[in-house]
């Protein structure tokens, strides 16, 4: 009997659950974020994004 194709089924369905932790995680971590953290987060953004366009110049 091979045991490639159950070894390949397990892999999937582990990288499928990792990903789908990873995910929840993330979101989960998201909405703990307070208002102060989310204004510095979007400052930081919007200073990202004026850098950027000032190199494309």
């Amino acid at each position: 009997m091979d045991i490639t194709p159950n070894l390949w089924l397990i892999l999937l369905t582990l990288g499928v659950v990792c990903l789908a932790a990873a995910l929840v995680y993330g979101i989960m971590r998201n909405r703990q974020r307070t208002p102060l953290e989310r204004e510095i987060t979007e400052a930081g953004t919007r200073a990202e994004y004026r850098a950027e366009d000032r190199d494309e110049r």
